[in-house]
C-alpha cells in the first residue's frame, strides 16, 4: 500500500536504507563498478582521466554503435558507469536520498523494474539525440536511471501527498536541480547528458503513473521480479564483455576505426585495412558513406579485395 515512510520529520531519517534492499545492492553495484573503473586506471594513475577506449570497453552507450552495430546492451551497462569521482557522488547522493523513499512506498518489486527501464529509456533518447544532431559521444552515468526515481518518487508523492507535500516539493527541487544543473553545465562548456535526465525522469512518472494504489506484489513474484531485472543485467554485461573479446574494433571510436585503416594501407596490411573499412562503415552509415576512405582503399588494395 501507498504510504508515507515514517521519517520522523525529516527527509532522511536513520536506518534509511534498512527496508530498500533494492536501493542498497544498486548503490554497491555502482561504487563496485566504479572501482573497477579505477582499477583499470591504475597503470596510468588512479588520477588520470577515463579514457574513451576504457569506458567503451566497460559498455559505454555510443550512438553510432548502438544503432550501427546493435549494441543495445550498452543502454543498460551505461547506467552503471561514471565519469570521475564527482560524477558518481552526486548521482549516489541523490539515489541514497531518492531510492529509498520510492522502493519504501511500493516495494522493492517496483524499484528493480522502474530504475532499469528509467536509466535504459533515458539512454535511448540519448542515441536518439546522437542520430538526429549527428553528435558521436560515448555516454555514461546513472543520473539517467536515477533521474527516473526522482519522476517516480515526484508521482508518489503526488498520488499521497498532493503537490504541496513534502515529498512532492523534495523530488520536484532535485528534478529541477538536476535538470538546471546539465543545462548550465553545457553551456559552460561540459558535456552532460541532457536527453538520458528528461527521459530517465520521463519514464520513472510515466512507470509510476501505473503503479496501483493498494497493491504489493508477494514474496514469490518479488524474487522472481527482482530475478529477472539480475537476469537483464548479466546479460547486457556478458554481450559486452563478448563483444570486447570477439571484436577488436569494439572499444574504437569512430575516428579511431578511421586512424587504423590509413595505417593499414600505409604499411600495406589490406585484410586490416578492409576489416577496419567495414568497421567504420558500420558506424558511419547513420551519417553518409564513407567514399573516399573506400576510394582510398580500392586504390591501394584493388576492387577486388571487396568481392
Amino acid at each position: 500500500m501507498y504510504s508515507e515512510p515514517p521519517d520522523e520529520g525529516r527527509l532522511v531519517p536513520p536506518k534509511w536504507l534498512d527496508q530498500a534492499p533494492v536501493t542498497r545492492l544498486l548503490l554497491a553495484l555502482n561504487i563496485a563498478v566504479f572501482c573497477v573503473q579505477l582499477a583499470d586506471l591504475a597503470p596510468r594513475g588512479l588520477f588520470s582521466p577515463f579514457t574513451m577506449r576504457q569506458l567503451l570497453q566497460l559498455g559505454a552507450s555510443y550512438p553510432p554503435a548502438t544503432i550501427g552495430e546493435g549494441r543495445w546492451e550498452t543502454i543498460v551497462t551505461a547506467c552503471f558507469l561514471h565519469g570521475g569521482v564527482v560524477h558518481i557522488a552526486f548521482n549516489m547522493l541523490a539515489l541514497w536520498q531518492a531510492g529509498p523513499l520510492v522502493e519504501r512506498s511500493v516495494g522493492s518489486a517496483r524499484m528493480g523494474p522502474m530504475y532499469l527501464g528509467a536509466g535504459a529509456f533515458g539512454n535511448m533518447l540519448s542515441v536518439a539525440y546522437g542520430w538526429v544532431t549527428r553528435v558521436a559521444i560515448p555516454s555514461v552515468g546513472a543520473s539517467g536511471a536515477i533521474a527516473g526515481v526522482i519522476g517516480a518518487a515526484l508521482v508518489v508523492g503526488w498520488r499521497v501527498q498532493g503537490w504541496r507535500g513534502p515529498l512532492t516539493q523534495a523530488m520536484a527541487r532535485w528534478l529541477g536541480l538536476l535538470i538546471v544543473f546539465g543545462i548550465m553545465s553545457n553551456l559552460s562548456g561540459a558535456s552532460i547528458d541532457n536527453p538520458a535526465h528528461i527521459g530517465g525522469a520521463l519514464a520513472g512518472a510515466a512507470i509510476a503513473s501505473t503503479w496501483r494504489l493498494g497493491y504489493r506484489y508477494s514474496a514469490v513474484a518479488e524474487r522472481v521480479i527482482l530475478g529477472g531485472c539480475g537476469v537483464v543485467l548479466a546479460i547486457c554485461i556478458a554481450l559486452v564483455a563478448w563483444h570486447d573479446r570477439t571484436d577488436p574494433f569494439a572499444p574504437m571510436t569512430l575516428n579511431e576505426r578511421t586512424d587504423y585503416t590509413r595505417q593499414a594501407l600505409r604499411v600495406g596490411r589490406c585484410r586490416d585495412a578492409l576489416d577496419g573499412l567495414g568497421a567504420v562503415e558500420r558506424l558511419r552509415a547513420w551519417v553518409a558513406p564513407v567514399t573516399s576512405l573506400r576510394t582510398q582503399v580500392e586504390a591501394t588494395c584493388g576492387r577486388g579485395s571487396f568481392e
